[in-house]
């Protein structure tokens, strides 16, 4: 007779209630104590061979799997791969594993809960064509991991590659993917690879690579009339998309399919490039299709798109088809990008046959766009004659446009406006926008069907000044006055210049350096990360910082050594704000930049 925990589940839209105060003893289960590294060999060895009831593992201090903590586990190992499912409960009481080597992941499936662990310096690499993750392969529906940390960790794989959970039915809860690699020819996800239900609060600043990739999510992909959701997280990390075909990369999620994104922000460089195919980037996300909502996200992070026969690219999504739906006998739009916002820079560098490019989406179908904005630039380079540039949108069709402003100070393409270049087809409307910065139209081509309707007097053009003043009268609900630009209230922004992030290349070229070392494996050992040199840009009296020595501050000081301004990285560029012209000196970690602000 031994005790385990009953987790009663359930989900209410997007919200998720556990309850672990109910116990029982039961007598079919396989109860663990674990306080050693070979404890927790049998427990991983206990999961392959039980085919009935409970699973129980709970760990009482930190495993050391290799003979430090720095060094794997000398032994690759395996888990079962027959398809099995096992009722784990396991709980890690805040501690954390070093040196996990395994062949895809700690479980091939766990349909219970995995909880309050860490994972560090650990290695999940598969190279026989199955997927691999930190936790497990497969998460059931009503199962959950929650409060899981990989740090400093790297998973491989060419089929899906996840921080954490591989293919996700369940839900994720306050996990995180610290600095570990997620590499993949295919799918990569910072924390699942295909994510079928809930994510939430979760984080990344991890380095994801593949061919679709995402910060958070590689895919979200239910085909069900009830979409997955994506609520409240983050991504910090640098998320790269290659291959031959079809590549899509995003800051939370590659590409998805009826999935909601709620309330997420990206700070982290987002780079993708096809050598033949289409490639579509996006701060937020790659592509979606059929997705209802995109609401309250935001994006801070570089935007490029390096190559591609057809490209995409948007500062929050680079296409998007929205979703269309009988209402009675009327068709109508159900999908909104609405209270989303960019200020990273959007930069196609070359397309073959064509490339549309947006401050907010390259090209979209079938959604509300309103009380959105766009602060950061879109150049769309290359020798293609086929280069539409929008500041909000490229290309929009069957799209309700409004109540939306965008100031940048910079559109390059061979058809450039300062608001949406196009609008297609039918079923289209605009008003009541304000645009600054370029002297462009703010549309470039309107389509005559008779069901469009435009009121092209309410599109206003205005300077910087003048803007700050005009956006006042958004104040209330989902709005804030500041003392620059109205903003939406989950934009933290204090920024107040044109330009608000600066753009540059190459530092996608750097490889990844593991933390771990190993006797003999796979994975080159190679040293721990090497402090960067540190690099600064001033924009009016904005200072962009990049090149930043890890978990430590950025500090403005003045000639007379009083602290001016400091702020603590998110990502890789900090920006700060100096109230007046002056000499100043820029400082992170033992790095010093003197830099002057006229």
């Amino acid at each position: 007779m031994t005790l385990v925990a009953q987790v009663a589940f359930a989900a209410i839209g997007d919200s998720t209630k556990f309850d672990q105060d109910k116990f029982e003893r039961i007598g079919d289960t396989l109860y663990y104590k674990i306080s050693t590294a070979e404890q927790f060999e049998k427990l991983l060895e206990g999961v392959r061979i039980e085919t009935d009831g409970y699973v129980v593992g709970l760990i009482e201090k930190d495993l050391v799997m290799g003979k430090d903590t720095l060094h794997l586990a000398k032994n690759k190992m395996t888990v079962d791969t027959s398809g099995r499912c096992t009722n784990l409960y396991l709980n890690g009481q805040g501690h954390t594993i070093y040196g996990l080597n395994m062949s895809r992941a700690m479980f091939y499936c766990v349909e219970n809960l995995v909880e309050n662990l860490t994972i560090a310096n650990s290695r999940f690499e598969n190279d026989e064509g199955l997927s691999a993750a930190g936790v497990a392969v497969h998460l059931k529906e009503n199962a959950c991991v929650r409060n899981v940390k990989i740090r400093n960790s790297v998973v491989k794989s060419v089929d899906i590659a996840a921080g954490l959970v591989a293919y996700n039915d369940g839900a994720m809860l306050n996990d995180t993917n610290e600095n570990s690699l997620v590499s993949s020819t295919n799918i990569a996800g910072g924390l699942a690879g295909s994510l079928r239900y809930v994510l939430i609060n979760s984080r990344n600043s991890g380095r994801v690579s593949g061919r679709v990739a995402g910060g958070l999510v590689g895919t979200g992909d239910k085909l069900g009339t009830d979409g997955g959701t994506i609520t409240g997280c983050s991504n910090s990390g640098m998320i790269l998309g290659n291959g031959s075909g079809s590549v899509s990369v995003g800051g939370i999620a590659g590409y998805a399919h009826r999935t909601s994104f709620n309330s997420l922000k990206n700070t982290g460089l987002i780079e993708g490039k096809s050598t033949s195919g289409t490639l579509t980037v996006g701060g937020i996300v790659g592509r979606l299709d059929s997705t209802q909502n995109v609401v309250d996200c935001g994006n801070w992070g570089r935007v490029h798109a390096l190559s591609g026969k057809k490209v995409y690219a948007g500062g929050v999504v680079g296409l998007y088809y929205g979703e269309l739906q009988m209402v009675g006998e009327q068709l109508s739009r159900v999908s909104w990008l609405v209270t989303s916002y960019n200020y990273g820079p959007v930069t196609v560098k070359a397309s073959e046959d064509f490339a549309y490019a947006g401050g907010l989406a390259g090209y979209i179908t079938g959604s509300l766009i309103s009380a959105d904005y766009n602060r950061g630039t879109v150049k769309n380079e290359g020798s293609s004659k086929n280069r539409y540039t929008g500041s909000l949108a490229a290309l929009v069709d069957w799209c309700s446009v409004a109540g939306n402003y965008s100031y940048v100070d910079t559109l390059t393409g061979s058809h450039t406006a300062s608001l949406v270049y196009e609008f297609a087809g039918t079923n289209n409307s605009m008003y009541r926008s304000y645009y600054g910065g370029v002297e462009v139209p703010p549309v470039g081509k309107y389509s005559d069907d008779l069901t469009n309707m435009y009121q092209k007097d309410s599109l206003v053009s205005l300077g910087f000044e003048e803007m700050k003043e005009a956006l006042q009268i958004y104040d209330g609900g989902n709005w804030v006055r500041t003392d620059c630009m109205a903003q939406a209230k989950t934009d933290t922004n204090t920024v107040c210049t044109v330009k608000v992030i600066a753009d540059f290349f190459g530092d996608s070229d750097k490889p990844y350096e593991v933390s771990f070392l190993e006797e003999e494996g796979k994975t080159p050992v190679m040293p721990k990360v090497k402090t960067p040199l540190l690099k600064v840009v001033v924009s009016a009296r904005n200072i962009s910082v990049w090149g930043l020595a890890p978990s430590r501050p950025v500090q403005v000081f003045d000639m007379q050594g009083n602290l001016v301004t400091t702020a603590n990285p998110q990502g890789a560029v900090v920006n700060l704000m100096v109230p007046k012209a002056g000499v100043y000196i820029v400082r992170n970690g033992s790095a010093l930049r003197r830099v002057t602000v006229r």
